[in-house]
């Protein structure tokens, strides 16, 4: 049994910005779950749905390694969070942003500017071939090209293990 008064103790738990300390870890309810959920399809970006649902990022995570369903979720909303940030960089590299134009300390107007860098990056990603890159190859393009690979190098060894032999018996 404590002999410091209630009052003390209950400053002892309270920050010095005077605020409550917040609950680290509250309970996951299927509420809270599908906020998640719907802020992670909204967002593409985990700690900010797990922040606007009131959890903690471990504490999803955790849930996401030991409920399927939860993490089959997680998995179609993460991927509808990253179309919709793949849409919004496309609508930026078309519309491009509006910015002020200012002259002597004073808005005059406004302007529109493309993002060049983000017009390469998205035409790289879209169209290698176009943007300078390489082009990428198909599942089956790549299998063939590592059957391919796999027998000239078994070709290789053949050939070093011939010429290995016939150094043999010209010593």
């Amino acid at each position: 049994m404590s002999t410091r008064p209630a009052a003390q103790k209950a400053r002892e738990r309270t920050p010095a910005s005077g605020k409550k300390p917040r609950r680290r870890n509250p309970r996951l309810t299927d509420a809270k779950a599908d906020a998640f959920i719907e802020h992670l399809a909204r967002t593409g970006s985990v700690t900010v749905a797990a922040e606007q649902a009131g959890l903690g990022r471990t504490q999803i995570y955790e849930h996401r390694r030991t409920h399927k369903r939860f993490a089959a979720a997680w998995t179609k909303a993460l991927g509808l969070g990253v179309e919709r940030l793949h849409d919004n960089a496309i609508t930026r590299a078309l519309e491009g942003d509006e910015r002020p134009i200012v002259r002597k300390g004073e808005v005059i107007g406004t302007e529109r500017r493309i993002d060049n860098r983000l017009v390469q990056f998205l035409l790289k990603v879209h169209k290698p071939e176009f943007a300078g890159g390489a082009p990428t190859a198909s599942a089956s393009e790549q299998e063939a090209m590592a059957r391919r690979l796999k027998a000239a190098a078994r070709r290789l060894d053949a050939h070093r293990a011939r010429q290995d032999v016939k150094k043999g018996e010209e010593s």
